[in-house]
């Protein structure tokens, strides 16, 4: 964890601080981020496996999907982490063979739109098609606030995890 995640994470927190910084926001750069979020909640999603496997012996469940269930409830924000992991992961996300639209998808990770305005007042007086003032832009909305909300409590959760106070996976 100490190696790879919680680096992870800062190495979003760093490229998301940079572009603030720089007022870096065109479509590459916040796709960049996008790429350092997902890499580091995949990175969260997965400790809880490697957590059970290391410790599945003196652990009081049968099997890793029963662990999950009780971790994700005792613990709701990992289940947050593991939705946005699970939208990553799957395109379109399904229950007995039919789209559930409860779910996340990955779409839902991102909200590009295109934006057109049209200047009305010179199409009435418009001799010519260059006369039109229209302009298009593509915005990419990011970071969506309630999945950087979910990334944030996450960081927090496994940061505090190492320190003597924090929580005990041991006891789902």
């Amino acid at each position: 964890m100490a190696h790879i995640v919680l680096p992870n994470c800062i190495e979003y927190f760093q490229v998301q601080k940079r572009n603030a910084e720089l007022n870096n926001l065109n479509t590459a750069s916040k796709y960049e981020e996008l790429r350092y979020f997902l890499n580091a909640v995949e990175s969260m999603n997965n400790i809880l496996d490697y957590y059970y496997y290391e410790n599945e012996e003196s652990l009081s469940v049968d099997g890793l999907f029963t662990y999950r269930n009780k971790a994700t409830n005792k613990y709701p924000v990992l289940s947050r982490v593991a939705e946005l992991a699970n939208a990553y992961k799957h395109c379109v996300r399904e229950h007995k063979g039919k789209k559930d639209k409860k779910k996340l998808w990955a779409k839902d990770l991102q909200r590009p739109s295109l934006v057109v305005n049209i200047d009305l007042p010179s199409i009435a007086n418009a001799t010519k098609k260059e006369d039109v003032k229209v302009d298009a832009s593509f915005i990419f909305e990011w970071p969506i606030p309630e999945h950087e909300k979910t990334f944030t409590e996450a960081f927090e959760f496994w940061h505090a995890y190492g320190e003597p106070n924090g929580s005990d996976l041991s006891s789902v």
